[in-house]
């Protein structure tokens, strides 16, 4: 079968699932990147760009029109992006910091044409969704018996009741973080599972090197204060300005988490087996008993790493 043929009718079939499983739609929107991304290998641009036009009409025709624009912010340009720069013979990490680029602005215009025209970004409705979700919680623990347990224990059920709804309103105000966190993982998760499926004699092309070595961006540090200096200015009042700051937090902390875990791995990987296997259980065991504590040390290990590189300091690390 001619490359362009099995590229067209897997990217096909993955848009289709798209169209057909929206609940399930980020699974076979990476599975449809990974596909772009491969083709990009084997066939010129000119080839890509038909295979896109052809997926993107196909998706036009069978979603409808707010679903269809979802889908190209958040997946369908990024991809397409890189797969011709594949195509170009850019490495690895020039095709993923491109990716990533392009899908936080196809979010960032998603968010912005929402706002403009629909005068929101459907954070309202998530919330009264999830308050919705939350009652029925709430009447199926009143109707079992549960909040007599809270109640010995010094929680009224006003107090739950409260908190639970404080919880989904936090949650929906962090929509946006939300929307960019699930665009830059799928980038990820395209490009590594392409780089995985690709042939050995390719695998220069789409090298990735060895997770324990991948160290962050240092610019993303100023998102990092950015986010830290919002959140803390706004924070008496919970205004707009907190939650800014609080959804940049949220945005670069699971990137933060990544790095920070790659430096803990080149750390402990140089370790006596004994120690390792000691300082491993240690940090499972501290992440299950107070994980907000570990987040945020791993989050700063992250950060810091990529400004002084820990394991160049240590001598263990890789050049520049």
């Amino acid at each position: 079968m001619p490359a362009i043929i099995f590229f067209l009718l897997a990217t096909s079939l993955a848009c289709t699932a798209m169209a057909l499983l929206p609940q399930l739609a980020m699974i076979p929107a990476i599975a449809w990147g990974v596909f772009l991304i491969v083709a990009g290998v084997y066939l010129d641009t000119g080839k890509i760009l038909f295979i896109y036009l052809v997926n993107i009409t196909l998706l036009f025709i069978i979603t409808e029109a707010g679903t269809f624009l979802i889908y190209l912010a958040f997946f369908g340009i990024a991809a397409m992006v890189m797969s011709l720069l594949v195509s170009c013979k850019r490495d690895y990490y020039q095709v993923q910091k491109a990716g990533v680029v392009t899908a936080v602005l196809g979010v960032s215009l998603f968010l912005l044409s929402s706002y403009l025209y629909l005068g929101g970004i459907g954070i309202s409705e998530l919330e009264a969704s999830l308050n919705q979700s939350a009652e029925e919680s709430i009447r199926i623990y009143e109707e079992i018996g549960l909040f007599e347990a809270y109640e010995q224990m010094g929680v009224s059920s006003e107090e739950f009741e409260n908190l639970l709804k404080g919880t989904t309103a936090a949650f929906a105000r962090h929509l946006p973080a939300i929307y960019y966190n699930q665009a830059i993982i799928a980038v990820f998760l395209m490009l590594l599972m392409a780089a995985w499926v690709s042939p050995k004699s390719q695998l220069e092309r789409l090298k990735k090197m060895p997770f324990r070595e991948e160290r962050m961006p240092w610019q993303l540090v100023w998102l990092a204060i950015a986010g830290l200096g919002l959140w803390i200015w706004g924070r008496d009042e919970l205004n707009v300005i907190y939650y800014i700051g609080s959804n940049l937090l949220w945005i670069i902390v699971p990137i933060a988490i990544y790095f920070g875990l790659a430096t803990i791995v080149h750390t402990t990987e140089r370790q006596k087996r004994s120690t390792r296997i000691f300082t491993t259980t240690g940090l499972i065991l501290m992440a299950l008993i107070y994980p907000l504590f570990v987040i945020i040390v791993v989050s700063l290990i992250g950060l810091f790493d990529s400004l002084v590189d820990f394991r160049r300091k240590l001598g263990t690390g890789q050049e520049e």
